[in-house]
């Protein structure tokens, strides 16, 4: 999920499976459909990286209503406040540009609009990942950032990584659930991705998800090290054009570790139309680059990078 699949890996279970059908000499059903784990991973690892990335920089950014606003000396340490004059459409409703004035109840009397630009040269190192990347976010705040019931809208203006995927969608909405003070402290988030579409020169991919994202400050137990955990539903169509729905259930959340590169606990859940339910599990806790997928009984380890 947070990395793409390692090929190698996956074609090696698709190599077990058949060599169990010889040696039981009957017909087995050889599922080695790969493409639809690939693909989610190829759009997942990109659209779930909009929500930490915010969230950091609006820390850094007067005015957001973020935890411990400040102004940090990088320029994509911040965001850039756009002083517009007219109007923005996001999905049918219109947010007229302002200022931060909030009223009495803590909204914004208009919507302000900051811009993330991702051609600077300190945004790379500002994702974990060090991934090259292009383009600019405009990023709409309807209310203070931890306060329940305020949207953050995301739009991706020619986002683009490696210089060949561009990434763009109709809606990123960000909605703040909780912001619950008590240890351990956290903020719980809904994020929809509406109509996804992940391109490069050769294929197209479709994506979309409603999820679930509790973050953890100082952790859960709290300590030194801030947690994310994800839960909920997406689906998509493979660049073969093939669909396939994803779940991950709250009970099987998705563990991330901000000293942890990767996904290091949760199962996820993912089906392509006409296969069976295949499972991808990233562990119980040890920070690694291991997971193991898992169809019709077999399961093998691979590499998450």
């Amino acid at each position: 999920m947070k990395k793409a699949l390692n090929i190698i890996g996956i074609t090696a279970l698709a190599v077990s499976i058949s060599l169990v059908g010889c040696r039981k000499k009957e017909t087995v059903e050889v599922d080695n459909e790969t493409q639809s784990a690939v693909d989610n991973a190829v759009a997942d690892q990109e659209y779930a990286s909009i929500l930490p990335t915010v969230n950091n920089h609006a820390i850094n950014t007067k005015g957001t209503g973020a935890n411990n606003n400040k102004t940090a000396a990088a320029p994509c340490d911040v965001l850039n406040f756009l002083n517009l004059t007219s109007s923005v459409t996001v999905g049918g409703t219109v947010f007229p540009m302002a200022d931060t004035t909030l009223d009495v109840n803590g909204k914004y009397l208009k919507a302000p609009v900051y811009e993330l630009d991702l051609s600077a040269p300190t945004c790379t190192a500002s994702f974990l990942d060090n991934k090259l990347r292009s383009g600019k976010w405009n990023i709409i705040f309807t209310g203070p950032l931890k306060k329940a019931g305020s949207q953050v809208i995301v739009r991706l203006v020619n986002h683009k990584t490696l210089n060949k995927i561009t990434y763009s969608c109709d809606n990123f909405i960000i909605t703040t659930i909780a912001n619950n003070t008590v240890a351990p402290r956290y903020v719980e988030y809904n994020i929809k991705l509406v109509n996804g579409v992940c391109t490069s020169p050769d294929w197209t991919i479709k994506y979309s998800f409603d999820r679930t994202f509790r973050h953890y400050f100082k952790g859960n137990p709290e300590g030194t090290d801030p947690v994310t955990m994800v839960s909920g539903t997406a689906n998509g169509i493979t660049r073969q054009g093939k669909p396939f729905t994803v779940s991950i259930p709250a009970g099987t959340a998705c563990v991330k570790h901000k000293s942890c590169e990767f996904f290091d606990k949760g199962i996820i859940e993912l089906t392509p139309e006409g296969f069976k339910t295949r499972t991808v599990d990233f562990g119980n806790g040890t920070c690694d680059d291991k997971a193991t997928f898992s169809v019709n009984g077999s399961t093998v380890e691979f590499k998450l990078k």
